[in-house]
């Protein structure tokens, strides 16, 4: 018997319910996380629970064993929130689903969505694969994409690093959640034009019967060196009306297979066998399945589908083939990737978020990132070695983003150690330890221009006793990196400051029996603007109750809240 399940997973769940095919076995656990930690807790739950795990979002792309899957099927389902950080730049959480990304931008009046417009699935999904229709793709809209990976890293992309062609991105062979993604709409439209234009689309669709019957859309990939799309290939072959069991191919579009009402996945794939084959067979037209398929399949069927061009797969005792998975079970593997001893390594890299997700209030040019320097054992070694290197960096210059310097008030003097740095524009890390993180934690805090602060507390917001008035010597080995100016991948300008911290420094916090580290990112720069890294979701009523005075409509941000930092492992 499994222990310690979170309260968001459900047992024993049927696939077929939560699937566009309506086909596949019952899921052990089927979980439902709301946010970034509930879905780095599902990954590490599977870690120790030595148990497989797969991804699904609104299951339009993907086709599910018909046996039972004996782990773990992550949903994207509750991952639904969206804002709009700027005019320009719209976030939406991996769930979001791409219609509701076109009607987003319609009430905004902004162009480049509206090809989206009853397009299946989720945004998340579409990133992975490089979706596209209608004219559109969704490479020409994306600004950056974040990621958890299957040992619950953070991760962050620019679309140059994503995207790599027709339906092609570096995600598609990589075991990554895509969990949120910036979205870029620099142009303005008329809503009557943008309107037409999804109706259009609606339309064609309708046209094509693609919401006729269950199915996952286009089940092959087009083969462009063969001069003509897979749908038109199938035609030719007179396939239209094939059937295997209760699965056809559609009489509307043949690269469309349906489940007539009671078909198995082993129906659906003996007949894209089938399809496939022939298209081989008489046109010399090898083609690749666009429908994923997930779980548990025999060897035989493995191999005529063409499975082992969709990614890793893993042999179970009985000769059989997972596929289709986000995170496998194997010791090995996990010990090569704890143990990889190539240093430095980044632990976490994203943007900032504004701390309430109020509309147009975010800054889409401020990151952060933590990077691990030597191995945890060579840190305790050398304690007083950098370890840790936490950095802000911008790609517009800080004295634009940073407006209320401290340095006015305190060059006279050269002072750069100065309590209560806060009130000024600066950038702030907070440290917990992972066993007693309301009684343990460290904050430190720094300008562009060098000036900062370190704190210890024993509680929340309770100073240490040696920290109630903020002593600069106690933290000697600490290094303050200033603005600096450099090129990330030879062409991207980045304005970066922070500091490297030395195990002493973090001593505190750092858990030696589990070799984890807890951490939230802020900055607070002034005029009440508040911003986290990574963000949760705030409830402005809960928060007005809770404020006994409230002098005006801004919400004081609350960063002490230690139980709620990010989790990382260190190497």
């Amino acid at each position: 018997m499994q222990k310690n399940i979170p309260n968001y997973f459900i047992e024993n769940q049927s696939i077929k319910e939560k699937t566009y095919y309506k086909m596949g076995g019952i899921a052990r656990y089927f979980s439902t996380p709301s946010n970034l930690y509930e879905i780095q807790e599902t990954i590490l739950w599977c870690h120790s629970q030595q148990l497989p795990c797969s991804i699904l979002g609104s299951g339009s792309n993907s086709v599910y064993s018909d046996e039972n899957f004996s782990g773990v099927i992550l949903s994207l389902e509750k991952l639904n929130h969206w804002f709009w950080e700027t005019d320009e730049y719209l976030f939406v959480e991996g769930g979001v689903t791409n219609t509701e990304i076109a009607e987003i931008c319609l009430v905004a009046n902004r162009a480049g969505a509206s090809w989206m417009f009853r397009m299946p699935g989720q945004v998340g999904a579409s990133v992975r694969m490089n979706a596209r229709c209608y004219g559109g793709e969704i490479s020409q809209i994306v600004k950056n994409v974040i990621t958890i990976d299957q040992y619950g890293y953070i991760k962050f992309y620019t679309v140059e690093e994503i995207f790599q062609g027709y339906k092609l991105t570096t995600l598609m062979n990589k075991p990554e959640i895509v969990v949120g993604v910036r979205l870029y709409f620099p142009n303005k439209s008329a809503a009557e034009k943008l309107l037409k234009h999804m109706y259009d689309c609606e339309e064609d669709r309708h046209r094509k019967k693609h919401f006729y019957l269950p199915s996952c859309g286009s089940t092959f990939k087009n083969n462009y060196s063969v001069g003509k799309p897979s749908g038109q290939i199938f035609d030719e072959l007179g396939l239209k009306g094939l059937k295997v069991g209760a699965a056809e191919v559609s009489e509307y579009h043949a690269n469309f297979v349906w489940n007539m009402g009671s078909a198995k996945t082993n129906d659906m794939l003996e007949l894209t066998a089938i399809m496939r084959n022939k298209a081989k067979k008489e046109l010399q037209a090898v083609l690749e399945l666009e429908v994923q398929p997930v779980g548990l399949f025999q060897k035989e069927m493995y191999q005529k589908c063409g499975m082992e061009k969709l990614g890793p797969s893993y042999e179970d005792a009985n000769g059989k083939k997972w596929v289709g998975l986000f995170y496998y079970p194997n010791n090995f593997v996990t010990k090569l990737f704890y143990s990889n001893n190539e240093f430095p390594k980044i632990l976490y890299e994203a943007p900032f978020f504004e701390y309430f997700q109020t509309p147009f209030a975010g800054r889409p040019d401020v990151f952060v990132s933590i990077c691990q320097l030597i191995s945890f054992e060579a840190a305790k070694r050398n304690p007083n070695k950098p370890f840790l290197q936490w950095k802000t960096f911008t790609i517009d210059n800080p004295n634009k983003i940073f407006s209320i310097p401290a340095t006015e008030k305190y060059q006279k003097k050269n002072h750069k150690f100065i309590d209560e740095l806060w009130k000024y524009s600066v950038s702030e890390i907070f440290f917990a330890h992972p066993e007693k993180p309301k009684t343990s934690y460290l904050e430190f805090e720094i300008t562009p221009n060098g000036e900062w602060i370190a704190l210890e507390f024993d509680g929340i917001r309770k100073r240490s006793a040696q920290n109630t008035k903020p002593n600069e010597k106690l933290w000697d080995s600490l290094i303050i990196n200033e603005m600096c100016i450099h090129f990330h991948n030879d062409k991207d300008l980045r304005y970066v400051f922070g500091m490297s911290f030395t195990y002493n420094n973090l001593k505190k916090v750092i858990s030696d029996q589990q070799n984890y580290i807890y951490f939230q990112c802020a900055l607070s720069l002034g005029y009440a603007k508040y911003y986290l890294s990574p963000a949760w979701k705030q409830d402005k009523n809960l928060h007005f109750k809770n404020m006994k005075k409230i002098k005006d409509e801004n919400l004081k941000a609350d960063f002490h809240q230690p139980a709620k930092f990010w989790k990382v492992k260190l190497f």
